[in-house]
């Protein structure tokens, strides 16, 4: 799988990151070309993990019961949507420029 940097605009694998930090939702990693820290929105990626086990939940719970499925359909599909809208939306951010960043420098010449 490939990731694009944010800052740089560079692609990179996954196993090409050597520094990472934070946990769970709120882990960070360091693009190998710039040093630039990138993250995931906190609210989409929750988002998907509610959209996901909401409609897991619903399915399961529609198929063994009978009498709810009037239910549990809309919910189903409104999960779905809800995974795909957050998924399409949820892309690297740039949380923190690197130190020497020529762009960023405020006493240009």
């Amino acid at each position: 799988m490939s990731l694009q940097c944010a800052h740089c605009y560079k692609s990179f694998s996954i196993a090409k990151v050597a520094d990472s930090r934070g946990k769970g939702l709120s882990v960070e990693v360091q693009c190998p070309h710039c040093a630039a820290w990138l993250g995931h929105n906190k609210f989409l990626s929750f988002a998907k993990m509610i959209g996901f086990y909401g409609g897991v939940t619903a399915a399961a719970i529609g198929y063994f019961a009978e009498d709810v499925t009037f239910i549990t359909t809309p919910v189903v599909i409104l999960a779905v949507i809800m995974i795909g809208l957050s998924h399409i939306m949820d892309h690297l951010q740039l949380i923190e420029s690197p130190e020497n960043d020529p762009t960023t420098e405020t006493n240009v010449k």
